[in-house]
């Protein structure tokens, strides 16, 4: 189990305490010479500690060591440093100050062992004259005042006081106070004054202030460039004078002027033509220079290979996800590298190294540390508080909202950039603070958007064309950590989708690339749009896409008629009818249940200003709150959508266009989707007032499937729909009635008109099921223009019935009178001869389509011993084995159920075997 890098790295004081000063990090020489430096920079033993002896600078404090000894192989006494502005440069010249005006304190000083190690213990002589002077030094017009009351207003002039105070001054005064060169007079001065160090900085930015000081028909510029030639060569021919002069890389570091370009393309020709360029920091290096500048220790005693063990662990997650990094990633040479940066990972360094240092103004080795130097104190500060993992310090884990991050941010790049970091990166209620809230868990405890945001703004400068941004891959590099790999992917997706300034590009085989710009992307103008319709409550929009989806449903098998958004006044529905509530009522478990319950009860009960008749035929379809919002949501997404493509369609371009198109797309069919999954709620009033409700716990797509699907819960789960009428059911409700009878009509709408009785799909589940009970046994029909004038009664045959038919009637069951005896064939006489009865048995009627219908629940009620209903069963399951029979409950009543597609006939012989079997047990049997 990996440790946080603060386990084991322990940063300088002045970094765990967070008193970072920007003159910490930016050295400056002559505050150095006149002891108004940090101390860091004054004290020796403190500088050499914090500085690692890069190969860059261990050759220049040797050869100037070497040089001031006057060995015969000291080499090149005259010294360029040029490097990028940051690069190093007056670090160096720090160094070399403090070489040669400390060298006694250094040679035994315990935090200048390096320093010896590397100078092979050759430091300079105990004795050894320096000589400074910066584009701070001396003002161009009015020259500096010493301490003795000179004057001093030149290059030439300073050097000879610094090296040899007024007797050698005396020796160029002419010279100095006339801001002319001395021309062949310097060699002697530094023969005065060898063993000498001088070390000149920023003297191409002195150049540019001296070109608007006249000198005769010259300007002091042209003199100082002129006596930095008559210098060198007087260098070049005195022993034991070294001279160190730092240049910038290109023209571009100094003023755009054309005597500032002038000056700059003179002294580097002038240093180059003597002098030895040499770099003082090496770009491999700055991972070690980084480490000495900004921790005391990496690795404790007592984990001295804690670097190494982060290191192949990463090195390990790469290889095992190869494909998904960079190549270099998965090279043994990379496990190295991340032991070298560590407690940072690579990425974080060569981020503000390589690409924020290739911007002209910003210093590169110096910034880098500035800025690195400030994430460390903000982790280090925060550490106790974090819940990030954080083996390395990795991209992801930038706090774009310290000051040092925030003021070079808009420094560099611009202060839009202000904008675009607080809109999509800082924090909770930035777009990518607001994603991780949202999902909790992993992505709120680890920041996991907002890091990838982080990264993906700390790599979006310094590239250019196919190379802005970070790739995916460099992404994974930059944001993954143990146990949190896979979560990377969908944190682009989710970034993507939302963020008001995110670019991207495909990169080929590295997948994409990120970056963001101050160019607002289409998230912004949709968000935009969106928050316009903020106070929209869209139930119009969802009512028009309620009745489109309706327009276009047929009805499957459901018998219902669909009715959306039926007012309080809703007329009479003589069949079953579906009421598909407004958008306006949702239901929850609080006022809007209580709402809705209420709503369905007045609708049900009342028709406008009088009672409704007809109660039993109304069932309600509600919106769940929750639904309902996320399809308010939807739709306001939409508009918003839309909006854009109405005001900005010809505005954007073409990638724009496609991708607004594709955003629409997505966005209607998610809007069709949530109306399926808003409409969850069923509602059914039971025994007069009280409202019964049941919820869909699954939304089928289209919203036709979705109305179907209800109507099967409904009827199979639910059962508040019946098909068909069993004699059970009919019997639980009074019929047939005991004694006397009921009309058909007024049976079929008792079932239509109280809602103490179950829904009937249609009409013909009562007639249906009356003439299965009349054919059983279970009633008795008769027909006749009353109850005393019956012309007819039927009893344990088949019967066929009309809803609608008048005449008709419900009669207790009865036991028909048995067949008269055939006549014997070829005799016919008045005995034999057919005679009309008094209850005549009509002949069966041909068996209707309907009476071959398939059974799908069986329900049996009585109660016999057990080992008759085991006899019972065998009699029955035998023979129809094929059946596949599903026990459902047991008790005095048995339903049993067939699975799909093997339901058998009602006409089955096993189906009639069993009827019969059940029947002299004195059991009732119930086919539905």
């Amino acid at each position: 189990m990996l440790k946080p890098w603060y386990a084991f790295a322990t940063p300088h004081a002045d970094i765990r305490s967070g008193r970072l000063a920007e003159a910490v990090f930016a050295a400056n020489l002559w505050a150095v010479v006149r002891g108004e430096a940090p101390q860091v920079y004054l004290d020796p033993d403190e500088f050499f500690r914090k500085t690692y002896l890069t190969v860059g600078l261990t050759t220049v404090l040797r050869q100037a060591a070497a040089g001031l000894r006057g060995d015969a192989d000291a080499g090149n006494r005259i010294i360029g440093l040029q490097t990028a502005f940051g690069g190093g440069k007056t670090h160096a010249l720090v160094a070399l100050w403090h070489l040669a005006r400390h060298a006694d304190h250094l040679r035994t000083s315990p935090s200048a062992a390096a320093l010896r190690d590397a100078l092979g213990d050759r430091l300079p002589p105990r004795t050894v004259r320096v000589a400074v002077f910066t584009n701070q030094t001396c003002d161009v017009t009015q020259g500096r005042t010493v301490e003795d009351g000179l004057r001093l207003h030149t290059l030439w002039g300073e050097l000879a006081y610094q090296l040899g105070g007024r007797a050698l001054y005396e020796r160029v005064r002419p010279n100095d106070e006339a801001r002319r060169v001395p021309q062949g007079l310097f060699a002697e001065v530094l023969r005065a004054a060898a063993p000498c160090l001088i070390l000149l900085d920023e003297l191409a930015d002195y150049c540019i202030g001296a070109a608007a000081v006249s000198v005769g028909e010259t300007t002091l510029a042209d003199q100082t460039i002129s006596f930095v030639q008559q210098l060198t060569e007087a260098a070049q021919q005195v022993p034991n004078v070294v001279l160190v002069a730092t240049l910038p890389a290109s023209r571009l570091e100094v003023a755009q002027s054309e005597k500032g370009q002038e000056a700059f393309t003179t002294l580097e020709k002038r240093f180059r033509r003597l002098g030895a360029d040499i770099k003082p920091v090496a770009d491999e290096e700055i991972y070690e220079v980084v480490r000495a500048r900004l921790f005391e220790s990496v690795a404790p005693p007592t984990a001295p290979d804690a670097p190494a063990q982060v290191a192949r662990a990463y090195y390990d997650l790469y290889v095992q996800h190869g494909s998904e990094v960079p190549s270099e990633a998965t090279r043994p040479g990379y496990r190295a590298l991340i032991e070298r940066a560590y407690p940072f990972h690579p990425l974080t360094i060569d981020a503000f190294y390589t690409r924020w240092g290739s911007h002209p103004d910003f210093q590169r080795t110096r910034g880098a540390l500035r800025l690195l130097a400030s994430i460390v104190a903000d982790l280090w500060q925060h550490r106790a508080a974090s819940t990030m993992t954080q083996h390395l310090i990795q991209p992801c884990h930038l706090n774009w909202s310290i000051d040092a991050l925030q003021g070079e941010l808009t420094r560099l790049w611009g202060t839009a950039f202000q904008s675009v970091a607080a809109a999509d990166v800082i924090g909770e209620h930035s777009n990518a603070g607001a994603m991780d809230e949202e999902r909790g868990g992993d992505y709120a405890r680890e920041s996991i958007i907002k890091g990838v945001a982080a990264a993906i703004l700390l790599g979006s400068f310094g590239g250019q064309a196919e190379r802005i941004g970070f790739s995916t891959k460099d992404l994974k590099l930059a944001c993954a950590r143990e146990g949190l790999w896979n979560y990377l992917d969908s944190a682009l997706l989710s970034l993507e989708e939302r963020c008001f300034y995110l670019s991207t590009a495909p990169a080929g085989n590295l997948g994409k690339r990120y970056w963001f710009s101050t160019k607002p992307t289409l998230n912004k103008l949709i968000v935009q749009y969106r928050q316009q319709a903020e106070r929209d409550s869209f139930n119009q929009a969802i009512s028009e896409s309620l009745r489109a989806a309706l327009r276009t449903a047929g009805t499957g098998g459901a018998t219902w008629r669909v009715l959306p958004e039926p007012d309080e006044n809703l007329a009479e529905q003589r069949a079953l009818t579906l009421l598909i509530l407004p958008p306006s009522l949702a239901w929850d478990e609080g006022d809007g249940a209580s709402q809705i319950r209420e709503w369905v009860r007045r609708v049900s009960l009342n028709c406008g200003s009088r009672e409704r008749v007809y109660r039993n035929t109304l069932v309600f379809l509600a919106a769940s709150a929750r639904g309902l919002s996320q399809l308010r949501r939807a739709h306001r997404d939409l508009a918003a959508l839309e909006g854009v493509q109405r005001d900005y369609g010809a505005q954007l371009d073409n990638e724009q266009r496609q991708e607004l198109a594709q955003r629409l797309e997505a966005k209607r069919r998610e809007a069709e989707e949530l109306l399926s999954a808003a409409y969850t709620i069923a509602l059914r009033v039971r025994n007069q007032a009280d409202v019964e409700h049941c919820t869909l716990n699954e939304a089928r797509q289209p919203f036709a499937k979705h109305l179907q699907a209800a109507w099967d819960r409904l009827v199979e789960e639910e059962e508040w729909i019946v098909r068909t009428l069993g004699p059970i059911t009919l019997q639980e409700n009074g019929i047939p009635p005991a004694q006397g009878g009921l009309a058909l009509k007024d049976v079929v709408e008792a079932f239509l008109r109280f809602t103490d009785k179950p829904m009937i799909a249609t009409r013909e589940a009562v007639t249906i099921g009356l003439s299965r009970a009349c054919e059983e046994g279970f009633a008795g029909i008769g027909r006749g223009t009353s109850l005393g004038a019956l012309h007819a009664r039927y009893c344990k045959q088949r019967v066929k019935l009309d809803p609608h038919e008048d005449g008709v009637w419900v009669i207790p069951p009865f036991e028909p009178a048995p067949p008269e005896p055939k006549p014997d064939a070829g005799t016919t006489s008045a005995l034999t001869a057919p005679q009309p009865n008094l209850d005549p048995a009509p002949q069966p009627s041909p068996t209707p389509s309907h009476f071959g219908r398939s059974v799908r629940r069986l329900r049996i009620e009585g109660a016999v011993p057990v080992e008759q209903w085991t006899e019972l069963f065998s009699c029955f399951v035998r023979p129809a084995a094929q059946m596949d029979l599903q026990q459902l409950s047991l008790g005095v009543r048995f339903d049993f159920a067939w699975r799909e597609g093997t339901l058998p006939d009602e006409n089955d012989p096993a189906i009639q075997r069993f009827k019969e079997a059940a029947r002299q047990l004195g059991l009732r049997v119930e086919l539905e």
